[in-house]
C-alpha cells in the first residue's frame, strides 16, 4: 500500500521521527489553516509534482484561493489530487538523503547520501561515490560502526542526533511492515535532522499492519475525488524490482519466462505482478492499480496472459477500464490467448489498444519501444 505523503508523515510522526508541522486539507473552500506563509503541496500518487505546479508558496489568502483551486483540479502524469498538504514553511541549510528499502534487493539496506532533494537514482548514476549503502540486520539494527561510517560520508556535525533518527526509522521500517521508508529531503534545519517529505509502502501482506491499512483507507474517503480501490481478496502477488518495465502475468511460470525474456532483451523490470488462480475484471484492474502506482516513474507494461481457466474478455475489461479512468500514457504491450481470445482482442482494439501474437517478439519490440535497446 502507497501512502500520500501526509500519511507517510503520520506515520512518521508515530515513530517519533521530526517532520515539519502540517495540515491536510480536503476542499477548496477550507480556511487557511495555518500563518502565512506556508507551502501547500499536492497529494497525488506519483512523482513530479513539483514541476507539474503541483507545490506552491502561499503568501496570502489571495495565493492560498488561487492555488488550492488551481492545484485540486488539476492531474499530474494521469493521477487526480486527491488533497492538499498545508506545511510550515522550513529553511534548510543542506539537504541528504537517506531510507531504508526491501525494494529490488535482497535484505533490508539502508541507502544514504549527502546530496539530497534530488533523484537519487540521477545521483547513483551520476556521483555513485556519493551513494552509501547498508545492509540491515532486522533484529539488532545498523551497528555503531556503520552509525559512524554514515555520519561521516553525509559529513552530519550532530551525529548523536543521526543515530537516533536512524533508528527510528528502523522502528518505523520493521515495525510497520514496510517495503520502503524514504525521507528525500532529509534536511538540517537549525542544525538538527527534520524529515522535509515522505515515501512510504508498505507491503499489503503485512498482517500486523491490516487494521491499519483499513484504517488508513476509510479516512481517505473524506479526500477529494477519492475513488475506494476494489478490496476483492485476491491471490495477486506483487514484487518490487528496481527497473522501469512493469510486468503483470496470470501465473508464475509465464510470468518467469517473461522476466527472463525481458532480461535477455537488455530491459529492466520494476515490478513483478501475478495475478495467481482464477482472476476477474476487478483482479486485472487492482493489478494495473498496484503495478502503475507501485513504481511512479515506470515507463511501460507488459501483460502477458493465457486464458485458460481465465476468461480474456474479462481481463481485457478490467485493463482497459484502468487505462480510460486513470489516463494511462505510458505504452501498454498486451499478450493474450486462450478462453474468449476473439471478444478480449475486439475490446482492446475497440479501446485502441494494440495486441501481439508471439511472446518472444513482443519482449523484443516493448523492450525497444520503451528502452530504446
Amino acid at each position: 500500500m502507497n501512502l500520500f505523503e501526509y500519511e507517510g508523515k503520520q506515520m512518521m510522526r508515530e515513530y517519533g521521527i521530526p517532520v515539519p508541522e502540517s495540515h491536510l486539507i480536503t476542499s477548496e473552500d477550507a480556511p487557511a489553516p495555518m500563518a502565512y506563509p506556508f507551502v501547500l503541496k499536492a497529494q497525488v500518487m506519483t512523482g513530479g509534482r513539483g514541476k507539474a505546479g503541483g507545490v506552491k508558496v502561499c503568501e496570502n489568502e489571495a495565493d492560498y484561493k488561487k492555488y488550492a483551486h488551481d492545484i485540486l483540479n488539476m492531474e499530474i502524469k494521469g493521477h487526480k489530487v486527491h488533497g492538499l498538504l498545508a506545511e510550515q514553511m522550513m529553511k534548510a541549510e543542506r539537504e541528504l538523503y537517506l531510507s531504508i528499502t526491501l525494494q529490488g534487493v535482497a535484505k533490508p539496506t539502508l541507502i544514504a547520501s549527502r546530496m539530497g532533494g534530488m533523484d537519487i537514482e540521477a545521483v547513483s548514476r551520476d556521483n555513485p561515490e556519493e551513494i552509501v549503502k547498508m545492509e540491515i540486520d532486522p533484529f539488532t539494527g545498523l551497528k555503531g560502526y556503520q552509525l559512524k561510517y554514515l555520519a561521516k560520508k553525509l559529513q552530519v556535525e550532530d551525529k548523536q542526533d543521526l543515530f537516533a533518527l536512524v533508528k527510528k526509522v528502523q522502528d518505523a521500517f520493521f515495525k510497520a511492515g514496510a517495503l520502503l521508508v524514504e525521507i528525500n529531503p532529509l534536511g538540517v534545519v537549525d542544525g538538527k535532522l527534520v524529515a522535509m517529505d515522505s515515501k512510504f509502502v508498505i507491503d499489503n501482506h503485512s498482517r500486523q499492519m491490516q487494521a491499519k491499512m483499513e484504517e488508513l483507507e476509510a479516512a481517505r474517503q473524506s479526500l477529494h475525488a477519492y475513488e475506494t480501490p476494489f478490496k476483492e481478496e485476491t491471490t495477486i502477488t506483487y514484487v518490487p524490482l528496481d527497473g522501469d518495465l512493469g510486468l503483470i502475468s496470470d501465473g508464475a511460470g509465464t510470468g518467469m519466462l517473461t522476466l527472463d525474456l525481458l532480461n535477455d532483451a537488455g530491459g529492466h523490470v520494476a515490478s513483478f505482478c501475478e495475478l495467481g488462480g482464477m482472476t476477474t475484471e476487478e483482479v486485472m484492474y487492482r493489478a494495473m492499480d498496484l503495478t502503475l502506482t507501485g513504481h511512479p516513474e515506470i515507463k511501460g507494461v507488459i501483460i502477458v496472459l493465457i486464458g485458460g481457466f481465465n476468461r480474456m474478455d474479462n481481463m481485457a475489461l478490467g485493463i482497459t477500464k484502468y487505462v480510460k479512468e486513470h489516463n494511462v500514457t505510458i505504452p501498454i504491450f498486451t499478450r493474450m490467448c486462450g478462453t474468449m481470445e476473439e471478444v478480449g482482442l475486439e475490446t482492446m482494439k475497440e479501446a485502441g489498444m494494440p495486441t501481439y501474437n508471439i511472446l518472444s517478439d513482443t519482449v523484443k519490440e516493448f523492450v525497444h519501444q520503451v528502452e530504446g535497446v
